[in-house]
C-alpha cells in the first residue's frame, strides 16, 4: 500500500468515527423534533402498520409531500431489528459514512497530483454545520447527498471510462435520488454532465480523463436520463393511480413544477442563499485562512487543480438555480457542501506562504467567544425559556468542550495547512458532541413528545377517540404507536358537533398561557413544548366553553 492510500484509509477512518459519533450523540440527546422528524416517522409507521407499501399515508390520509425510498428502508429495518426508535438514526448515519466515502473519492480525482486536497474536503465537508446537524437527523437531506454523489461520481467515471456503465450508475444514483426527494436530485447532477466542455479539457490535460466524443458524452447523459426516469416511475405511476386523479396531480405537479415556481412554502427572496451561505459552511468561512486561499486560487489559475472547474460547475449552477426557486431551505444545498468544501481546500492547499500564528489561532477565537455567550445565557436564564432552570447545569458539557476545542486549536500545527484543518475539524465536531450533551440536550428537552404521545396512546387503549384543535403534521403517530387516526379540525366551531358526539372524547389543544394554574378548565394533561404548552382536555369539560375560548388557546397555527 502507498503511502497516499494509507493516509487516504486514515482520512476515511477518522470521519467515519465522526460521523459514528455524531449519530450516536443524536440518539442519546436529541428527541425526534417535531414537525419534520415525527412527520416522516409517523409515515413509516403507518407504512409498518398497514403493509401498505405503494401509497403513503399520515394519519390515515393520503401523503403525497415526499416520495417512498426513506420510509421503504426504515421498514425494511424494522424487519430485521424489530420495531425501534433507534434504527432510522443508524441509517442516516450510515448514509452520512458512505456519503464521505464518496466524497474522499470524488475529490482524490479532482485533487490529482495535489496532496493534502482531498484529505482536507472530507475534514471540511464533515465539519460543517449542517452536514453535522443532519448526520443521524431523521431527513431526506443526507440521504439525498450521498445520490447525489454517487451520481457525480458516475458522470466523473464517464469522463475516465468511456462507455455506458458509468451513465447507468449514474442514472440509477439519480433515480433513487429521485425516489428519496423527488427531482431535485436532477439539479444537482444534470449541470455537472451537461457542462462537460467547461471542466472535461481540463481533466484531458492533466492526464485525469480521456478525450471525449461529444455525441457519445450526450447519448450516455440521454441513458442517464431515461434510466433515472425509469426508477422514479416504478413508484410514481402506480402510486398516482391508486390515488386517484388528485393523488396523482400532487406527485407530478407539486413536487416538481409547483415547488419551483407556485409554492407558497418556505417563500425566502433571491438573495437568501448568499447571506446564508455562511451559516451553511459554519464555521470555515470565518477563518481568514480560508479567505485567503480563495483568493489565491482565483487568482493564479495554475494553483488550483485540475478538478476546479468541475467543482465549479457542480456548486454555480446548483446555487443558481435554488436561487430562483420560490422555496427556499438553507439544507436544501447540502449535497452541494463537498463541492463546495473541494474549493476552500483547494484554495487552502494554493497558499504561497503557510500559515502565520495568528491566522491558525483565529478559530480558538470563535469558540472562545461561544463558549463566553453560554456562559451569559448560564447566568441569565431568561435568556433560554425553552430551558427549565434545572437543567442549565448540563450547559457545562458544553463549556468543557469548547474550552478544550480551543486548547487543540492553540496547540495544532500551524505551519502545515492539511494537518491544522484536520485538527480544526476534529475540534468543531468536539464542540458538537459537547453541545448535544449539554446546551442541546437542555434545549431539545422541550422538543420532546413522548410524554404527551403515550398519554395519547392510552386514551385510545382505553376506547376514547382523540381530536386535535389546529394544523397537525402527524408527530404523535410513531412516538406514541397509535393506530388510529386523529380527528383534526381547524377551529373550534368546526369542533363543536365533535364533541357533543364524543362526550368521553380527548382533545390535543396548545396553549401559551404563562401560569398553567389560571386555565379553566384544567387539562387532564400538560407538558411544555417549543416555549408553550401542549395539553389533552376531556371533550365533556370542553362543551360548556365558548368557541373564542379554545380558539384563543390554540396558537399553534
Amino acid at each position: 500500500m502507498t503511502p497516499r492510500h494509507a493516509e487516504g484509509g486514515m482520512t476515511w477512518l477518522l470521519i467515519s468515527l465522526a460521523c459514528a459519533l455524531l449519530t450516536i450523540a443524536a440518539l442519546l440527546f436529541r428527541p425526534f423534533t417535531p414537525v419534520d422528524e415525527g412527520r416522516y416517522l409517523s409515515v413509516a409507521w403507518e407504512m409498518w402498520n398497514s403493509g401498505e407499501f405503494i401509497s403513503l399515508t399520515l394519519n390515515g390520509e393520503l401523503y403525497g409531500h415526499k416520495p417512498p425510498l426513506l420510509f421503504w428502508l426504515i421498514n425494511a429495518g424494522w424487519s430485521v431489528f424489530g420495531l425501534n426508535e433507534w434504527w432510522p438514526r443508524v441509517l442516516i448515519g450510515l448514509f452520512g459514512v458512505g456519503a464521505m466515502t464518496l466524497v474522499l473519492r470524488i475529490a482524490r480525482r479532482l485533487a490529482g497530483d495535489r496532496p493534502g486536497i482531498a484529505a482536507m474536503t472530507g475534514v471540511i465537508t464533515v465539519s460543517t454545520l449542517f452536514w453535522m446537524v443532519f448526520t443521524g437527523a431523521v431527513m431526506f437531506d443526507l440521504m439525498l447527498a450521498c445520490f447525489v454523489l454517487l451520481g457525480i461520481d458516475g458522470v466523473l467515471r464517464a469522463a475516465q471510462r468511456p462507455g455506458p456503465g458509468p451513465w447507468v450508475m449514474t442514472g440509477l444514483a439519480v433515480g433513487l435520488g429521485i425516489l428519496t426527494k423527488g427531482p431535485v436530485a436532477l439539479l444537482h447532477v444534470l449541470p455537472v454532465a451537461l457542462l462537460a466542455p467547461v471542466w472535461l479539457p481540463r481533466l484531458v490535460a492533466a492526464g485525469a480523463a480521456e478525450q471525449p466524443r461529444w455525441g457519445r458524452w450526450y447519448g450516455g447523459v440521454v441513458l442517464a436520463l431515461v434510466i433515472a426516469a425509469a426508477v422514479a416511475l416504478s413508484w410514481a405511476l402506480p402510486s398516482a393511480l391508486a390515488g386517484g386523479r388528485e393523488f396523482g396531480r400532487e406527485i407530478f405537479w407539486s413536487q416538481t413544477f409547483d415547488r419551483i415556481a407556485t409554492t407558497v412554502h418556505h417563500l425566502r427572496p433571491f438573495w437568501y442563499y448568499a447571506v446564508t451561505l455562511p451559516l451553511l459552511l459554519l464555521p470555515w468561512l470565518l477563518f481568514p485562512a480560508v479567505w485567503r486561499g480563495l483568493v489565491s486560487a482565483a487568482r493564479v489559475p495554475s494553483a488550483r487543480p485540475a478538478g476546479w472547474a468541475f467543482a465549479m460547475t457542480w456548486v454555480v449552477p446548483v446555487f443558481i438555480a435554488f436561487s430562483a426557486f420560490r422555496g427556499k431551505q438553507i439544507q436544501y444545498l447540502l449535497p452541494a457542501v463537498p463541492g463546495m468544501a473541494f474549493l476552500i481546500a483547494a484554495g487552502l492547499a494554493s497558499l504561497r506562504r503557510p500559515l502565520q500564528r495568528w491566522e491558525a489561532w483565529a478559530p480558538a477565537l470563535w469558540f472562545v467567544l461561544l463558549g463566553a455567550a453560554l456562559l451569559t445565557m448560564n447566568r441569565h436564564p431568561q435568556l433560554l425559556h425553552f430551558i427549565e432552570s434545572d437543567e442549565l447545569p448540563a450547559l457545562a458539557w458544553t463549556i468543557a468542550a469548547l474550552v478544550l476545542a480551543a486548547l487543540m486549536l492553540l496547540l495544532a500545527p500551524w505551519r502545515d495547512v492539511t494537518r491544522h484543518a484536520a485538527v480544526v475539524a476534529a475540534a468543531v465536531v468536539l464542540s458538537m458532541l459537547g453541545l448535544y450533551a449539554g446546551f442541546g440536550r437542555a434545549l431539545l428537552d422541550a422538543y420532546d413528545v413522548h410524554p404527551v404521545s403515550a398519554h395519547l396512546r392510552a386514551a385510545q387503549d382505553a376506547g376514547q377517540p382523540v381530536a386535535h384543535l389546529g394544523k397537525y403534521q402527524g408527530q404523535f403517530q410513531f412516538i406514541g404507536r397509535l393506530r388510529r387516526p386523529l380527528e383534526v379540525f381547524e377551529t373550534a366551531a368546526a369542533m363543536r358537533p365533535w364533541l357533543d358526539e364524543h362526550p368521553q372524547g380527548r382533545v390535543i389543544i396548545y396553549t401559551r398561557v404563562a401560569d398553567t394554574s389560571q386555565l379553566q378548565p384544567q387539562p387532564e394533561f400538560l407538558q411544555k413544548f417549543k416555549g408553550r404548552h401542549v395539553g389533552v382536555w376531556r371533550a365533556a369539560d370542553l362543551r360548556a366553553l365558548s368557541d373564542e375560548w379554545m380558539d384563543s388557546q390554540d396558537r399553534r397555527r
